[in-house]
């Protein structure tokens, strides 16, 4: 399944975004302690429509994952050319369903937080039950859904300002077992090849995170500068239009920007998960195959689940970004999958991911592959 982070900070933007509007329209006001979300309300939506929490599975599952990561992880390492000193990443949680909507609740309550202190910056924007009700329901049954059919997350746990850094839990892939066994029975993998196909992609991200440690504090100020509203006190309603309307280029460069980076995270998992899997697991064409069927939506439902919430935009996203470092690497080799994670300022631009030869010429690649030592240029605009 595509990253829900992604999917959760697009809800935490379209939520500000529903309340700006609310406020140009209705002028409704509400107390001023008053959360953006309901968030006992999206929790208690989530867990009804997740279905059993299987904790009890999760629980008895737990030892078992933890001479796979000390399988898997050198291998990781090896196929991301980190060798023997990169051999220290990944920590795993095996839950339940509920288990994973706790953690995904408090994730989304960290991201909303930058706008909900905007809020009390301006004074003036608060928000209506007219649209804090829906959002709310909007957000517990997409979890619900998400809750009933992701395998494994790897959380990096992004800290936004105001949060309190001591509280936080400690970045892991968290494995939700029940949806794993469920998976399982119907597709007939044996469990434990099933298990490190997961985990080789979920432990990808706990390479990038962790051994990149410029990667959390870029995407979070992404997703802070995503969610600060235009306008100000004071401003009349023309104003406050032509405020977003000049706000608006800047703000679309950065989506580009944001797409940019989750579509190289995801299609890296994808990338590795792959190169992995061809050199060391027996029965990889079976289970590539699986998780291919697995992608496809089953029901009218799902495809509509899929539409409103992006997922299956994301999906697409993250195959762009998989391509696009299958052909950096057929130009430039390891030397140019390695330069990806220098900094943020070595990542490609939207623009960039769909036409690799420009990240490649950026970066000082010639197309037979040979490396320029001139230093890195700025981002090419999204």
């Amino acid at each position: 399944m595509p990253d829900l982070k992604s999917v959760l900070a697009w809800s935490a933007l379209a939520a500000g975004v529903a309340i700006a509007a609310e406020r140009s329209v209705s002028k409704l006001r509400s107390s001023s302690d008053e959360s953006m979300l309901d968030w006992e309300l999206a929790r208690r939506t989530a867990y009804q429509r997740v279905g059993p929490d299987g904790l009890e599975m999760a629980d008895r599952a737990a030892l078992e994952y933890e001479p796979l990561v000390a399988e898997l992880v050198p291998l990781i390492a090896e196929a991301c050319g980190t060798g023997a000193q990169g051999n220290s990443f990944g920590r795993v949680r095996v839950v339940g369903r509920r288990g994973f909507l706790d953690q995904n609740l408090a994730m989304m309550r960290r991201m909303v937080q930058p706008l909900e202190a905007a809020q009390g910056k301006l004074g003036t924007l608060r928000a209506g039950t007219l649209m804090r009700v829906p959002t709310s329901l909007y957000l517990g049954t997409l979890l619900g859904y998400m809750g009933s059919r992701v395998l494994g997350q790897y959380d990096p746990v992004l800290s936004f300002p105001g949060t309190d850094r001591q509280e936080l839990p400690t970045p892991a892939l968290l494995i939700v077992e029940p949806n794993v066994r469920n998976f399982q029975g119907k597709s007939e993998l044996p469990i434990d090849s099933l298990r490190r196909w997961l985990m080789l992609h979920e432990l990808t991200h706990a390479w990038q995170f962790e051994l990149h440690p410029w990667l959390a504090p870029h995407l979070t100020g992404m997703v802070e500068e995503l969610t600060r509203l235009p306008g100000g006190r004071g401003l009349s309603g023309l104003e406050e239009v032509l405020r977003t309307a000049r706000n608006l280029r800047p703000q679309l460069a950065l989506v580009g920007r944001v797409q940019a980076t989750m579509a190289v995270l995801e299609g890296h998992g994808n990338f590795v998960m792959r190169e992995v899997g061809r050199r060391h697991l027996p029965d990889f064409d079976t289970l590539d195959a699986a998780f291919h069927r697995r992608h496809e939506p089953a029901s009218s439902l799902e495809r509509l689940i899929l539409l409103i919430s992006g997922v299956g935009f994301k999906l697409q996203q993250y195959q762009q970004g998989e391509r696009f470092l299958r052909e950096i690497q057929a130009q430039g080799g390891q030397a140019a999958l390695d330069r990806v994670w220098l900094s943020a300022e070595s990542l490609p631009s939207w623009r960039e991911v769909r036409r690799p030869e420009l990240w490649l010429r950026r970066m000082g690649f010639d197309p037979a592959g040979r490396s320029d030592p001139s230093p890195i240029g700025a981002p090419v605009p999204a």
